[in-house]
């Protein structure tokens, strides 16, 4: 970058390739529509890149205890339910079903897990956590909080709640287009 440019950037405020860089009176059209799709680009881009680093964070976290952070989910929730299916976790937790079987294979390889016949319908699985699996829980518990909390860190509260809203308005729309596209290849 000239030097020129560096200047008009730090002027402007922001690093280059920042929407008040690409303001900057020398700042040259980019492939974008406008500032509105620049800035969706670019948010879509940092809540892919967040979202990496947070589950990055999160399965370092629990490598410890030699699984990953969605085992360790898994692993809670099916302390907390007692008994359940991978049909139940996947809808819990808003998974396929055979991502949660895989999961659960490595859990029960591990031994945080069985597996068993229902007894009232001898074609279903019922999964439950073993007595390794119940006892290292409250830990497992502790790091998803210690996590949470070092990721919310300097973030108040009144933006939290904003966050919240805006992440549940995308949620709602990346839901109605993956239905709209799985409409689309049904067709």
């Amino acid at each position: 970058m000239s030097k020129t440019t560096m200047q008009d950037t730090a002027q402007h405020g922001g690093s280059p390739g920042s929407l008040p860089g690409l303001l900057a009176k020398d700042a040259k059209p980019s492939r974008f529509g406008g500032v509105r799709e620049w800035q969706a680009e670019h948010s879509i881009s940092r809540l892919f890149r967040t979202s990496i680093r947070l589950q990055t964070a999160f399965d370092r976290c629990f490598s410890r205890f030699g699984m990953t952070a969605q085992e360790a989910a898994v692993l809670l929730h099916c302390v907390e339910e007692g008994e359940t299916s991978a049909g139940r976790l996947a809808r819990i937790m808003g998974r396929d079903k055979g991502k949660i079987t895989r999961f659960v294979d490595k859990l029960e390889e591990n031994g945080f897990l069985d597996r068993k016949n229902d007894p009232h319908d001898r074609r279903l699985l019922v999964i439950q956590a073993t007595s390794k699996g119940r006892r290292v829980a409250p830990q497992l518990r502790l790091r998803f909080e210690e996590v949470r909390s070092q990721f919310f860190h300097g973030v108040l509260n009144i933006d939290i709640g904003k966050l919240e809203s805006v992440l549940a308005q995308l949620h709602a729309n990346a839901e109605r287009l993956c239905e709209e596209k799985f409409k689309a290849e049904r067709d």
